[in-house]
């Protein structure tokens, strides 16, 4: 999203003394050694989320685990003559009511080429493990828009989601999708047995928010403002986060829906279209308390819902794991031109370690004598 845009946005509301002062403490927060990833994940759930663009490009590759100072360029096979590539382009080519309407032309179609790239990437490096579906781009647009110019950045936080938080929308089939959808239902059971009798009964089933989980809203959504705020919530979440957001919204419309016929077209015709000034914001805090109240666990209980391996809900923890201490930015930056300032021959040696290593064989025995004439003449 545009600074200014942004900025102005901002000023506009009421409260803007709170905004200012939390952007400072995210700030601070991530100049912390080690990062506080937890107290970040409590800034970017609560009131406002991360606020600014600047703010997120620091902020969502913390909550994701991603270096920003060792990303690569990409390296793999040819990506022109991808099995999707047709069927991305499509849907690269129809999301143009997402564009920011202060781009021209020509950073449009630059933006378009970059989103294609992106999602290619991502599959070329699952190795037939990752599929495509239609909404990937969404998600995949959202954070192109907020992380800026540059693929590289996308593409490594994408890489992340596609290991847990989305990989089961990117299975060969619907069925683990479809697992996912399931847990709607006892949330709202849970919660309002009432409810999830009448939609229950009038043969709805719970498809209607399937473009909802999909797309983490980003198909729905009216603004890219509304998109980054999602995204702070859900990437600072449990993978199931926009199933109880959906029943949040669900939950919230109660009255309108026992008012309809209790009948497949009534029910659906209207739980399959947002409110226009959905309070996503309320929304969240909602969706939060559902969460403490009934956790998925406790909902794959009561729903009988068995988590398969290598799904998003079993693979979290994992996550956690991985990203619960990182050092800040400038300590990882410093790293890196140490690394290439003081150790000249590190390429080599990884290559000779990755590649030629395994085939040396009893010539392994003199590796020490050379390594010490290595290091001689580097010293000297």
């Amino acid at each position: 999203m545009d600074e200014l845009e942004e900025e102005l946005s901002l000023r506009a509301s009421t409260g803007f003394h709170w905004q200012r002062s939390k952007v400072r403490e995210v700030l601070s927060l991530l100049q912390r050694d080690p990062v506080d990833i937890q107290a970040l994940r409590q800034h970017a759930t609560s009131r406002g989320g991360l606020l600014y663009a600047r703010v997120r490009k620091k902020a969502w590759p913390k909550l994701l685990g991603v270096n920003v100072h060792s990303l690569k360029d990409y390296q793999g096979p040819s990506l022109s003559t991808h099995k999707d590539r047709a069927q991305v382009m499509l849907d690269v080519n129809r999301c143009g009511k997402r564009l920011p309407k202060y781009l021209s032309a020509d950073q449009c179609q630059h933006l378009r080429t970059q989103l294609l790239q992106v999602i290619l990437r991502v599959l070329a490096g699952g190795r037939g493990s990752l599929h495509y579906y239609q909404g990937l781009h969404d998600i995949v647009l959202t954070v192109l828009l907020a992380m800026g110019p540059g693929e590289d950045l996308t593409f490594a936080l994408i890489s992340v989601l596609a290991s847990c938080h989305i990989r089961d929308f990117m299975d060969v089939d619907m069925s683990r999708t479809k697992l996912v959808i399931a847990y709607l239902a006892p949330i709202l059971a849970c919660e309002c047995p009432v409810l999830e009798s009448f939609i229950t009964r009038s043969g709805c089933e719970y498809y209607f928010c399937l473009s909802w989980l999909i797309t983490w809203f980003g198909h729905v959504t009216e603004s890219q403002r509304d998109a980054s705020r999602l995204m702070d919530f859900f990437l600072a979440s449990h993978p199931l986060m926009p199933v109880y957001l959906s029943a949040a919204i669900v939950l919230s419309r109660r009255d309108e829906v026992l008012a309809v016929p209790c009948e497949l077209s009534a029910v659906h015709g209207l739980l399959g279209h947002l409110p226009e000034e959905l309070d996503y914001e309320s929304m969240i805090t909602d969706a939060c308390n559902l969460f403490h109240s009934h956790p998925p666990h406790a909902v794959a209980r009561k729903g009988g819902l068995r988590p398969q391996a290598n799904t998003l809900v079993t693979c979290y923890p994992k996550f956690l794991r991985l990203t619960s201490s990182q050092q800040p930015d400038h300590i990882l930056a410093a790293k890196c031109v140490g690394v290439e300032s003081h150790w000249p021959l590190q390429p080599a040696a990884a290559w000779l370690w990755r590649e030629a290593w395994p085939t040396l064989g009893v010539a392994k025995l003199l590796c020490p004598v050379v390594l010490a004439v290595l290091v001689y003449y580097w010293i000297a």
